[in-house]
Parts: structure tokens; C-alpha cells; sequence
């Protein structure tokens, strides 16, 4: 082969790579796009997911505002139980309540919105929030509280569920603790949050949560 045609194969070969490369980089762009546009959390009033845990049948809703603790939020029934929700720029926050009863009467340990997802979600991006208090119950019966939590957006994948397959999710890896006298305990989980729709997966331990129906709020 001459020196001439060598080169014409030479400058072929990467005007296909170059291609290639373009392509790849604007079906990323479109993707990273897609995902900044879209929201993983939507607390839309009237929305309702339909999950199977268990061979079990588990609905959650988002019924409307509200305010707790002097803050506005958004109530979420999770299988007819009340929570209480807020969702800024930076945060999606969920209201926590812990108490201990002694002699009858129930001593308030933690009431604050704790942190659940730092906002936006961005692949490898980490976050911790812990909550620490002494409560006095009864006079002399001392508890001390922590309330620790961390996430990680662990990777983007695709999820298939008996609702369909979601594309782009975000897969969030999280652990809490707390340590609080009989109140204690460690949870590590894992979320898949898909782009319009919210929570399609969740997986803790053995057991896993998928959705079977959604129902978008107006």
C-alpha cells in the first residue's frame, strides 16, 4: 500500500472515530438534559403509586398541603398513614417524630424535618445529616438521642417493573441510625427514582418494593 492511500485510511478511520465521539457526546448531552429537566420526586396532590411488597399490595398518595411544626408541607399517605413532607431547591425533607412512654406519659424525643435527599441529584454525589439531643424522661431516666443519616447517588440505570420499564433512574443508596434507648435501630436501603414518576423501586435487605401503577396528580 502506498504512503498516500495509508494516510487516506489513516484520516478515515478518525473522521469515523471523531464521528462516533460526537454522536456519543450529544446523545450524553441530551440524557444529562434530560435528567436536569426532570423530577424525581413529584408530590403532586391527587398522584398515587401502587407497589407490590411481599406479595402485599402497597398505595401511596399525596393528598394535599399542609402545615406542621409552623412549616408548610405536603401530606403523603403511605398505606393510609399520614407523612409529612418538604421539598426546597437543595432538599427533599421528611418529618420525623420520635417519643418514649414512661409512667404513662409520652416524652417527645426528635420532631424536626430530617434530611432524606440533598437536591439536585448528580451521579457520586454524597450527603449526611445527624441529629443529636439529651431528653430527660420522668426526672431521672436520661436518654441520649442520635438520629444519623447518609445517601449516595450510587449510579443511573434502567429499572423494569410490572409498571414498565423506567429509564434514566437515579439509584440512591441509603443508611440511617438511631440510637435512642428501645428506639434503636440501623436501616440500609436502596431507591430507584425514575424521572416524572418518583419511587419505582426500593430494595431493604431481602425484601424489595416495586411499582405496579402510577397515577399522575394535576
Amino acid at each position: 500500500m502506498s504512503s498516500r492511500t495509508t494516510s487516506l485510511v489513516h484520516r478515515s478511520s478518525f473522521l469515523l472515530i471523531m464521528s462516533l465521539w460526537f454522536i456519543c457526546l450529544a446523545g450524553c448531552s441530551d440524557m444529562t438534559f434530560y435528567r436536569a429537566k426532570s423530577d424525581y420526586f413529584p408530590l403532586v396532590p391527587g398522584s398515587r403509586w401502587t407497589y407490590q411488597v411481599a406479595g402485599d399490595t402497597a398505595i401511596d398518595s399525596v393528598v394535599g398541603d399542609s402545615s406542621v411544626a409552623g412549616r408548610a408541607c405536603v401530606i403523603v399517605l403511605r398505606d393510609y398513614a399520614p407523612e409529612y413532607w418538604t421539598k426546597q431547591l437543595t432538599a427533599v425533607r421528611r418529618f420525623i417524630h420520635l417519643s418514649a412512654n414512661r409512667g404513662g406519659y409520652e416524652y417527645v424525643l426528635e420532631e424536626r424535618y430530617g434530611l432524606v435527599y440533598a437536591l439536585p441529584f448528580v451521579e457520586g454525589a454524597k450527603w449526611d445529616e445527624s441529629f443529636r439531643d439529651t431528653v430527660v424522661l420522668m426526672g431521672t431516666d436520661t436518654v441520649f438521642l442520635k438520629d444519623s443519616v447518609s445517601g449516595r447517588v450510587a449510579a443511573i440505570e434502567d429499572v423494569e417493573t410490572p409498571a414498565g420499564t423506567f429509564i434514566q433512574c437515579y439509584r440512591v443508596d441509603s443508611h440511617r441510625e438511631v440510637v435512642a434507648a428501645e428506639l434503636s435501630f440501623t436501616l440500609d436501603y436502596s431507591e430507584w427514582l425514575a424521572p416524572g414518576v418518583g419511587l419505582v423501586k426500593r430494595r431493604t435487605g431481602t425484601e424489595e418494593k416495586v411499582l405496579t401503577g402510577y397515577e399522575p396528580g394535576q
